[in-house]
This record gives C-alpha cells, structure tokens and sequence, in this order.
C-alpha cells in the first residue's frame, strides 16, 4: 500500500515519553528486584550495544574452581578493557548483615577484577555499611532506585537521540527541537482514512528528508536526523511500547509531480527483520 503524504502541518509523537520505569511499589517479590535491576542495565544502558553482556542467576567460576551464582551480572568493553559487574539483590524484611557482605566480598575476590553492587529491601546494618564502605562495595536501597531512573533516563536522553553527525543506518527521520535542543518527538502524520495511527516517515536519502522538511510550514521546528543502528532499534523497541498506534512509512521514491509524497507502510515486525542488523 503506498499511502500519500502531504507535507502540512505538523504532527509529532512522543516515542521518548512513552517509556516508563518500574515503580518500586511494584517490587513486591524477590525477582521483582532482580528483574529491575536487569532491566535497567540490559534495555536502556545497552542502547549502542557496545560489547555489553546482561544476564541473570549468572554462574561464575573463580579463580580457586568453585562456582559462584549472582543474581545479576553486567559486562561491558571500554578502551580495550573488560569491566565486569555483579549484583546481589536481597529482598527480605530485615536489613542485611555484615556477614551477608563478607559472602558477596568473598565470591568477588574469587572471582577477581569485578565490582560489586549490593541492593536491599530493607537497608542494612552498619557493620554492613562499614564493611562495604572499606572495600569498595556499592550499597543501594528500593529508595535509590527512583535516582536510578533520573540517571538512566539522562542516560537515554545522551545515547538515544540522534546528534547532527549520526549518520543512518539506513534511515533518516525528522525530530523537534527546541532552543534546547531535541525533545525526542519524531515528526509523524495522522492516519485519518483508516486506524488514526501517527505514521512516522522514515527517509532511505537524506537529501529527500531534507526537501520534505523544507516544504513544511512549521520547517523551524524540526531537524534531521539520521538512525544508525542503536537509535534504530531504540525507536522500534519503543514504538513498540505504543502498542498499535504507531507505524512506519518508508519515503523511498521522493515527491511525485503535485508535491505529494508516496511511501510504503510496514509493521515494526516487519522493519526489525529487513533493516536491524543481529
């Protein structure tokens, strides 16, 4: 189907906005916290997938041959160098005791060049916190989490938005700035004959985004932007979370003779397959 879009006025989604975090009132079982936890680090601190690793209930053999599980564990490469991370979620009712650290310190020294990241329920006892404090053990709460979520969403804020010098993958889309720069709303159309789903223009050339933004009234108000592959399967995964009411609308042939613009609809399905790379 290749439906016909006018350059008018605008119309622009929010992909960024419909993201949400978990709450921790919906922590309310052990593997709550360790699915939050791997979350956080698998879906939005991987968005450049830059050698990341995350998984949970990890074994890991230590130097001495014996296996050590955590609940979560995180690794990534930078500057040639593999930087390991390990999580141990305690979700009970009291706070967590000195001896609990020492057990987690000992599967990290076993291991060897890891850090360490404790999460509790319910707070710990100060032997505990001396303890972790000494040996460079990182403690945090169910009250740290909502701080987490302000940092990893500055986090998308500077990874998923495309800058100027992106370059895409194949794509190139128009997106809303301000004098602060990109909002993370993606200029759309309305569907207004058929399901009223915002279509998101997605351009193979980024000389035919640019002549379509130049033809729009309110030109000012958007840039473009290219897609490489992170930024790409960030806006599938969370246009994904729209369930329905959005779709894509490829712009491969340009503007036909009155100015109007034909494309291509395809699922989000149907874009991950052809255009992401594994």
């Amino acid at each position: 189907m290749y439906p016909i879009i006018a350059s008018s006025a605008k119309c622009q989604l929010s992909i960024l906005g419909s993201v949400r975090m978990f709450h921790k009132n919906l922590l309310r079982k052990p593997k709550d916290l360790e699915s939050y936890v791997n979350y956080v680090y698998s879906s939005l601190l991987n968005l450049k997938d830059d050698g990341v690793v995350v998984s949970s209930n990890t074994i890991l053999v230590g130097r001495s041959g014996a296996k050590h599980e955590v609940d979560v564990y995180y690794q990534f490469e930078k500057s040639r160098i593999t930087h390991k991370v390990a999580f141990e979620c305690k979700f009970k009712s009291r706070s967590v005791q000195k001896s609990e650290l020492i057990d987690f310190h000992g599967k990290l020294l076993d291991v060897g060049n890891i850090q360490g990241i404790f999460v509790s329920k319910s707070g710990y006892q100060q032997g505990a916190k001396d303890y972790a404090a000494h040996y460079g053990i990182q403690l945090l709460t169910l009250d740290d989490l909502p701080t987490l979520n302000v940092l990893v969403a500055k986090r998308i804020e500077s990874v998923a938005l495309p800058d100027e010098t992106y370059v895409g993958e194949p794509f190139w889309c128009l997106m809303k700035i301000t004098s602060d720069g990109l909002t993370g709303d993606y200029y759309s159309k309305k569907d207004g004959l058929i399901s009223k789903k915002h279509m998101i223009p997605l351009f193979i050339s980024k000389k035919d985004a640019g002549e379509y933004l130049n033809s729009l009234p309110d030109k000012a108000d958007f840039v473009v932007r290219g897609l490489p592959q992170h930024s790409l399967k960030f806006l599938f995964e969370a246009a994904s979370v729209m369930k329905g009411n959005v779709s894509f609308v490829l712009m491969l042939l340009g503007p036909d003779a009155n100015g109007l613009w034909p494309g291509m609809t395809y699922s989000i399905n149907e874009l991950k397959i052809r255009f992401l790379l594994p």
